[in-house]
């Protein structure tokens, strides 16, 4: 009996001392969304974290149509590295931080252009806390902090809104994994999507502070900033990387006679490559359906005739358009179409000699581009309504 009086003693015992002793309850944590990176004095990494403050967010807004100004906090901190300022903003705050939310990563141009912001990304890929699926953006022309210090006119924090911005514009593929695996591979440099502040016009006040999709940067394998392309060039360079989803494009008819407007979904980009000489010759062909949204031109385009006159000229427009932007990349070097990856996995002997010296050989490559576009609809009019 007495045996069997100790046994269940010893189990409650077991169990009690078995219990986890860092356990922290949800409502002892602080909720990060976003974490902006810049520059600080004497060569020294200054972090931002906006906080949620989940009480807030179910409170209703103000007049304005802005973001509620009590719906989160940003709390900063320099160190010598990512660590050591995040443990300074840690000491600062009553409940422990939790990165595994957090949507996006905000790196200043200036961090990326004098920094080794290769360092930056050796904590997100070591520490097993981080998502790895948050947006990494470059901030032009200001700090990254002051993006997440901005409001929103229509999402309450400001890094929703930017993760919100590329996905409902069918821009996929901008994740800190996508950018650590990007830069530790010989054959594809990345491109990130660019956030610059501007005036917004939201009311009858005055013009606020916004921060807009402005382009994409194009980086070399040092994570320096090369240049940047502005919004048409962007959106063939996001088409011909293969991270876009779909996109919409304009172009103007023979001698200017008024506009097309397609619709471009299912978006597939091919590379081709073949030995010329010594070297080797690439080809990217660009896939995709088009529907007619919008013409302004004379055309009847029930008629089979013109769809098919329609289609061939938007395959030439969308190929001079797009070398133009290849042409351009070219110039800096970086190869952001991962033209060097297809030729390591089909031609590895030829890459073994030219991947340490690949930013260099990408200047010179022999890429050309080819579109294959399909008209599939011209809407439920044929001409143009008069």
């Amino acid at each position: 009996m007495r045996s069997l009086f100790l046994l269940p003693c010893c189990l409650f015992a077991w169990v009690a001392l078995s219990a986890c002793k860092d356990f922290v309850e949800p409502n002892q944590l602080a909720f990060v969304m976003g974490t902006a990176v810049d520059r600080a004095e004497d060569g020294l990494i200054e972090v931002s974290d906006q906080i949620v403050i989940p009480s807030q967010l179910s409170g209703p807004r103000d007049k304005g149509g802005g973001s509620d100004a009590g719906s989160s906090i940003v709390m900063s901190a320099t160190g010598r590295d990512v660590f050591e300022a995040s443990e300074k903003i840690q000491r600062k705050m009553s409940r422990r931080l939790m990165t595994s939310h957090r949507v996006l990563i905000a790196v200043s141009e200036a961090f990326f252009n004098e920094d080794d912001a290769g360092k930056l990304f050796d904590k997100l890929g070591r520490d097993p806390a981080n998502n790895m699926r948050d947006t990494t953006i470059v901030v032009r022309g200001g700090s990254a902090k002051e993006i997440l210090m901005l409001r929103h006119p229509l999402e309450r924090l400001t890094s929703i809104a930017a993760g919100k911005e590329l996905q409902i514009n069918g821009l996929t593929h901008f994740s800190s994994r996508q950018l650590i695996l990007e830069h530790y591979t010989d054959g594809v440099r990345p491109l990130l999507p660019v956030l610059q502040i501007r005036k917004l016009k939201t009311g009858v006040k005055a013009p606020v502070p916004f921060a807009a999709l402005s382009g994409f940067a194009v980086l070399n394998k040092q994570l320096r900033v090369k240049g940047i392309l502005d919004e048409d060039e962007s959106a063939a360079a996001v088409w011909m990387s293969g991270k876009g989803a779909y996109q919409g494009m304009t172009i103007p008819w023979k001698n200017g006679q008024g506009y097309l407007s397609f619709r471009l979904v299912h978006l597939k980009r091919k590379i081709r490559t073949r030995s010329c000489g010594d070297s080797k010759c690439a080809e990217l062909v660009v896939k995709a359906q088009a529907y007619l949204l919008e013409n302004t031109t004379s055309l009847d385009l029930s008629q089979i005739r013109n769809m098919t006159d329609t289609e061939r000229y938007m395959n030439a427009e969308i190929q001079k358009e797009f070398q133009r932007t290849v042409n351009k990349v070219q110039q800096w070097g970086p190869d952001i179409f991962g033209i060097g990856e297809h030729l390591h996995r089909h031609n590895p002997y030829w890459w073994k000699n030219r991947r340490k010296s690949w930013d260099e050989q990408f200047k010179t490559l022999d890429l050309n581009v080819k579109a294959d576009i399909r008209l599939v609809s011209v809407g439920s009019s044929g001409g143009q309504m008069k």
